[in-house]
């Protein structure tokens, strides 16, 4: 780590440098949340300095919180791979129930990701208070979504050890590429979010949400815009003022 933290150098440099094998570099890349060791390097500024804390250096200032935004939702595509994500929507398509899970902290993530959910016309089961109330409809038709942003909630193994007993499938978020989940969950979506340690936007979560959403959408575009439409004429008819066209 000494030597990895020293000048800008490639990952078979650093292995000789360290007087190790670079598979050894690639795997404690891995392990601090990097998919490999060019990651990690990609998170070095243009000058090739390290990244200061954001809200240390710039306070409240907007230009540096918005590039910070920028650069973190960049880097997207560097930690999911887009067959990641359309095998997660694949396994979400067939669903009778979607269930949810998340800590308090994840609230704006989690409410995004349940309104477009039901945006496509999916049922969503009912979130127990605690794992002793079990969802008694979870099936092999059901899909257990699940949120772990910072940090892993205890229940979590819990609740993957029972969506995998009923024989339905798992998904879940998460801020920590790189982390092995015991048990394993059958799809996995992590990408890390800002620099800053101390406030962490939920802007790449609630990106992966959207790019979820699409995902599914568009395994079958005929069924999920019927839904929507069906919805949105609903919407009309119990008022939803927001919902009807200006034209009208």
């Amino acid at each position: 780590m000494n030597v990895l933290l020293g000048d800008d150098m490639s990952g078979a440099t650093v292995a000789e440098a360290a007087r190790t094998r670079e598979s050894t570099v690639v795997r404690l890349a891995q392990k601090i949340g990097y998919r490999g060791y060019p990651d990690l390097r990609w998170d070095e500024d243009p000058d090739g300095r390290r990244v200061s804390a954001m809200r240390t250096v710039s306070g409240h200032e907007l230009e540096p919180f918005v590039a910070g935004g920028i650069q973190a939702l960049g880097r997207l595509s560097h930690f999911v791979r887009q067959e990641a994500l359309e095998a997660a929507a694949r396994a979400l398509h067939p669903s009778g129930t979607v269930y949810l899970f998340s800590n308090n902290d994840e609230r704006p993530t989690l409410d995004l990701l349940t309104r477009s959910l039901r945006r496509l016309g999916m049922t969503l089961g009912p979130t127990p208070k605690v794992l002793a109330e079990r969802s008694v409809s979870f099936s092999d038709i059901s899909t257990r979504i699940a949120l772990a942003l910072r940090e892993a909630p205890r229940q979590l193994a819990t609740l993957v050890a029972e969506a995998s007993r009923e024989g339905g499938k798992s998904i879940l978020i998460s801020d920590v590429p790189g982390y092995h989940f015991r048990p394993r969950w059958d799809h996995l979506i992590a990408a890390r979010r800002g620099d800053d340690s101390e406030f962490r936007t939920q802007l790449v979560p609630i990106a992966l949400t959207y790019a979820l959403q699409l995902a599914i959408f568009y395994l079958d575009p005929g069924r999920y815009q019927n839904a929507r439409d069906s919805i949105d004429d609903l919407t009309r008819l119990l008022g939803g003022a927001d919902e009807i066209p200006l034209w009208l």
